[in-house]
């Protein structure tokens, strides 16, 4: 059993780990991409940087919402579900965003 704010920090500790592992993976192609679609350097920054906080923000406020549990295999899997949901809820609004920007070819 773990102490309320020991599991806390834990939960924390480890959706801020798989968060911005996702965001650190994503961060060169993510910029290369939105380079082309923005058209300018500062503003393809700004996209990347703004991305990469939604790409870590998510994910906590997922597991900020979710009950934490005290046994730590609860705890693990509660917190890797919740984390890993948010990844993927960041993901598919960043990749609709960008599919909707995307040029397309003509059919």
């Amino acid at each position: 059993m773990l102490a309320p704010i020991s599991a806390l920090l834990l939960t924390y500790a480890l959706t801020a780990l798989v968060a911005t592992l996702a965001a650190v993976v994503l961060w060169r192609p993510l910029s290369i991409l939105l380079a082309e679609l923005c058209g300018t350097e500062e503003r393809s920054r700004f996209w990347t940087v703004w991305s990469m906080v939604m790409m870590v923000a998510t994910p906590m406020l997922f597991v900020s919402m979710s009950s934490v549990a005290v046994r730590p295999a609860d705890l693990i899997r509660g917190t890797m579900t919740s984390a890993l949901m948010g990844v993927l809820l960041a993901l598919v609004g960043m990749g609709l965003a960008v599919w909707t920007r995307s040029p397309r070819r003509d059919a």
